[in-house]
C-alpha cells in the first residue's frame, strides 16, 4: 500500500464511483444467451421438486452441498478454477477458459473425497486440498495436491498421515507428512506456494510452528521462519516474501515481533494482555517500516491503522472504520505487485471499499448492473487485469458466482450456489439496534417470512423464533442470506438474531459487557429483544421459542430457566449444560491455555467462581426448567462431548421435563452427513409447529 495511496485516500475512499459504461449479460453452462442482465441474475434452475408458492422448500433445500461452491479466478484472469458438486455428490475441481471459445476440464476427482479449497499457484497451475467426508479422517484420507490447468503434472504435496516411511522398507513416499497446510501463494513467477506446520506444545495445545516455501514441481522446502518468536498467531512477509512480523499469543500476553530489515534480532514492539483493547492484528506491511494493523488505538470498534514499527506510534487518523462496526478487514491484495488495493468488510452488510479508482469504477458498474446485491470482486493481479469474478448475493439470494470482462463491459454468469432455492420464495432480512434494560445497544437481524414486507405497517404479530448464534464471541447475522433463518422463515415464523453482549464485530464496550456474564445478562439480551419486537408488533409474546447450537444451544435451556415467562420452548444442539465441564471433561478440544488464560475472564474461574460457574449451568437447575426441550448432539462431539448431553437428559427425565433428544452416532460439532441435517429441521419443525401452536 504506498504512502501516496494512504495519504491520498481520505475524503474519496468512501465516494461511489461515476457509472461506468453498460454492461450487457451472456449466460453460460449451456444456458440460453440471455439478453438482459436481470436474467443472467437470476437463478440457474427451478425449484426443488414439491416447492410451490404455498408450500416451502424441503429441508433438504437448505443444507445440501453448493452446486458451485467457489470459484478462483487465475492471477492474469484467463481462466478460472471452480469447485462444482457433481450429480453423485463429490466435490470436484475443474478449470474454464474464459472469453470466446470457452471450455471446461476436471483437473481433480476422487470417488472417495472431496475438494474443499483451491488456489492459483500462478497462471498455469493450481493447488488443491481433498478430504473424505464425515467427522473423523483416516490416515491418508486427506491431503493437498498440486496439477496444471490442463490436468497434467500432476503431484502430491501433504499427506494426512504421521510418516512418509513405508514399513519394512527404506523406501519414502513423496509429499509432506500430517502437520503441514497450505498458508498462501506468491504469484511471484515462480512455482512455489506458502506452507506452514502446526504443532503442540508441551500441554498438547496447537501452535504454528514453521513456514517455508514449497515448490509444486519438485518438492523443494525452503524454511522461512528459522529463529523467529515461538507461539506464532500471525505471520506477515515484506515485498521480498520475507519474514519480519510475528504476532504471538502466551501465557496471557499478546506480543508484536519485527525483525528490522538488516538485521538477525526480533524487536517486541508491542506486549499487551492478550484480553485487552489495544490487541493488535497485523495485516501487511509497508516498505518503509509502516505495518498496516487491524486495532482500536484508543477507538471502541477496531480499524485498519498505520502502525510505525521503530517509534511504536499509530499515525493519528485511521485508514479505514465503521461507525459501529469493527472493521473485520479482508485485503483485497494486488498478486503481483503486492499492494493493497481494497479492502471487504461488513457492517449491516456486506461492503467493499477500493483504494483504485478504477476498481472503485468497475464496483460501481457491477452494483448498477446487479441492484439490490451485495457485489464482492475478487481479482488476482487486480490493478492490470481485465478479468473479476464476482460473487454476487442478497438477502433471499443464497448466492451466485459471475465472471466480468471489464474489456468487453460484459458480465456472465457462471453458476448460482444453490440454484434450487427461489428467490421469491425466501423471506426478507432487516437490520435494527436494540436498546436493553441497561442501556446497551444490541444489534438484531430480524428475518421474515416470505411475502411479508420488513417495513409493513401495522406489521403482523407472527410466532417468533430466537436463533442464537454460537461461539459466543462471534459475530452473528447481517443482511445475507441465511439458511438456518430462511429455513424457519419459511415456516412461517419470524425469526430474531441478536448479537448479544460479548458477541464480536461491535466494539470493546460491546464484547466486554459480556464477561462473565453466561446465564446473566447476556440471556437478558435475548428477553429484551424478545419484548422489542412484541412491542414493535412483529411478535406473538405467548408465541415464542429459542433455537441454538453450541452456545446458543446453551442459551436455549439457560434461557428457559432465567425468563420462563417468555419462551414457550427451547431447541439445543451440541449446548454446553455443564460449564464445569469445559474446564475438566475427559475430552475435549479447549486448549490448555484457553483454560488458563481466557476463560477465567470471560466466563469464571471454576475455583473463584465456582458458585457462579454452578448457578449459571443449565444442568444444576434443570429441575427449573418447565418448558419443552428439544436435545440434540452427535456422538463425535470433541468441542462439547455427548457428557455434556448425558449428563442433561439424565437428570432432566429424573424432574420429569418433557424432553425430546436425537443424536447421531458419526456427527461431531456440526453435520457433515446432508441427510441428518435434514433430520434434525425436520424434527425441530414438527417440534416448533407442536409446541407455538395457537
Amino acid at each position: 500500500m504506498p504512502r501516496s495511496v494512504i495519504h491520498g485516500r481520505s475524503g474519496r475512499v468512501f465516494r461511489l464511483g461515476r457509472l461506468g459504461p453498460r454492461i450487457v449479460a451472456w449466460a453460460l453452462w449451456g444456458l440460453a444467451c440471455a439478453g438482459q442482465l436481470a436474467a443472467a441474475a437470476t437463478p440457474s434452475a427451478a425449484p426443488a421438486t414439491g416447492a410451490s408458492k404455498n408450500t416451502p422448500p424441503p429441508a433438504e433445500s437448505f443444507v445440501r452441498s453448493p452446486q458451485l461452491v467457489m470459484a478462483q479466478i487465475s492471477p492474469s484472469g484467463q481462466r478460472v478454477a471452480l469447485i462444482v458438486t457433481t450429480p453423485a455428490g463429490r466435490r470436484v475441481v475443474a478449470v474454464r477458459t474464459l472469453g470466446e471459445g470457452a471450455t471446461t476440464k476436471t483437473v481433480g476427482v476422487f470417488s472417495d473425497a472431496d475438494v474443499n479449497q483451491v488456489r492459483w499457484v500462478n497462471d498455469e497451475r493450481l493447488v488443491f486440498d481433498a478430504f473424505q467426508p464425515g467427522v473423523q479422517i483416516v490416515e491418508g484420507g486427506a491431503g493437498t495436491f498440486a496439477v496444471n490447468h490442463d490436468g497434467s503434472d500432476y503431484r502430491e504435496l501433504i499427506a494426512w498421515r504421521q510418516s512418509n516411511d513405508i514399513l519394512g522398507s527404506r523406501i519414502q513416499r513423496r509429499g509432506l507428512p500430517y502437520g503441514w497446510f497450505v498458508w498462501g501463494t506468491l504469484d511471484d513467477g515462480s512455482d512455489d506456494i506458502l506452507v506452514y506446520r502446526r504443532t503442540t506444545d508441551g500441554s498438547g495445545d496447537g501452535m504454528l510452528g514453521a513456514l517455508a516455501r514449497l515448490n509444486t514441481r519438485t518438492g523443494g522446502l525452503t524454511t522461512l521462519s528459522s529463529g523467529a518468536p515461538p507461539f506464532a498467531t500471525h505471520w506477515v512477509l515484506d515485498a521480498q516474501r520475507q519474514l519480519r512480523v510475528v504476532a504471538t499469543t502466551r501465557d496471557g500476553r499478546s506480543r508484536l515481533h519485527w525483525k528490522k530489515p538488516g538485521t538477525d534480532s526480533w524487536t517486541v514492539v508491542v506486549d499487551e494482555p492478550a484480553l485487552d483493547a489495544g490487541v493488535l492484528t497485523p495485516r501487511y506491511l509497508e516498505n518503509d517500516g509502516t505495518l498496516i494493523v487491524e486495532g482500536r488505538n484508543g477507538r471502541d470498534t477496531t480499524a485498519l491503522l498505520a502502525l510505525d514499527l521503530a517509534s511504536g506510534k499509530f499515525e493519528p487518523e485511521p485508514l479505514v472504520a465503521l461507525a459501529g462496526f469493527d472493521i473485520a478487514a479482508a485485503l483485497e491484495t494486488d498478486s503481483q505487485t503486492r499492494q493493497v488495493v481494497g479492502v471487504h468488510t461488513r457492517a449491516s452488510r456486506p461492503a467493499s471499499v477500493w483504494f483504485d479508482e478504477r476498481l472503485q469504477g468497475i464496483q460501481a458498474a457491477v452494483d448498477a448492473a446487479l441492484p439490490g446485491r451485495f457485489n464482492r470482486l475478487h481479482c488476482g493481479r487486480c490493478q492490470s487485469t481485465q478479468h473479476f469474478v464476482v460473487f454476487s448475493q442478497s438477502d433471499q439470494h443464497p448466492g451466485e458466482f459471475l465472471h466480468y470482462d471489464h474489456a468487453q463491459r460484459r458480465l456472465q454468469a457462471l453458476g448460482a450456489r444453490l440454484p434450487w432455492v427461489a428467490p421469491a420464495q425466501q423471506g426478507r432480512r432487516s437490520f435494527h439496534r436494540v436498546t436493553a434494560r441497561d442501556g446497551l445497544v444490541l444489534p438484531v437481524v430480524v428475518t421474515h417470512p416470505p411475502g411479508v414486507a420488513p417495513d409493513a405497517q401495522p406489521a403482523t404479530a407472527l410466532p417468533t423464533v430466537v436463533l442464537v448464534h454460537g461461539g459466543p464471541w462471534l459475530r452473528g447475522g447481517d443482511l445475507g442470506w441465511s439458511g438456518q433463518a430462511q429455513f424457519l422463515a419459511t415456516r412461517g415464523y419470524r425469526v430474531l438474531e441478536v448479537d448479544f453482549r460479548g458477541s464480536d464485530g461491535y466494539g470493546w464496550r460491546h464484547f466486554q459487557a459480556g464477561w462473565k456474564q453466561w446465564g446473566g445478562a447476556m440471556q437478558d439480551d435475548l428477553a429484551d429483544a424478545v419484548a422489542w419486537a412484541a412491542k414493535e408488533g412483529l411478535t406473538q409474546p405467548a408465541r415464542v421459542c429459542l433455537v441454538g447450537s453450541s452456545y446458543g444451544g446453551y442459551a436455549a435451556l439457560m434461557s428457559l430457566i432465567r425468563h420462563p415467562e417468555t419462551y414457550r420452548c427451547g431447541v439445543s444442539f451440541a449446548g454446553v449444560t455443564d460449564i464445569g465441564l469445559l474446564y475438566n471433561a475427559r475430552w475435549g478440544d479447549l486448549s490448555e491455555q484457553g483454560k488458563r488464560f481466557s476463560m477465567p475472564t470471560l466466563v469464571g474461574d471454576p475455583k473463584a467462581d465456582a458458585d457462579l460457574l454452578k448457578t449459571s449451568s443449565p444442568l444444576a437447575r434443570v429441575a427449573e426448567i418447565r418448558r419443552p426441550v428439544l436435545l440434540a448432539w452427535g456422538l463425535l462431539d470433541v468441542r462439547v462431548p455427548p457428557e455434556h448431553a448425558e449428563r442433561f437428559v439424565k437428570a432432566a427425565r429424573a424432574a420429569d421435563v418433557k424432553i425430546e433428544t436425537l443424536s447421531w452416532g458419526e456427527e461431531g460439532h456440526g453435520f457433515s452427513s446432508v441427510a441428518n441435517h435434514a433430520d434434525y429441521l425436520r424434527r425441530m419443525e414438527t417440534f416448533l409447529a407442536r409446541e407455538l401452536a395457537p
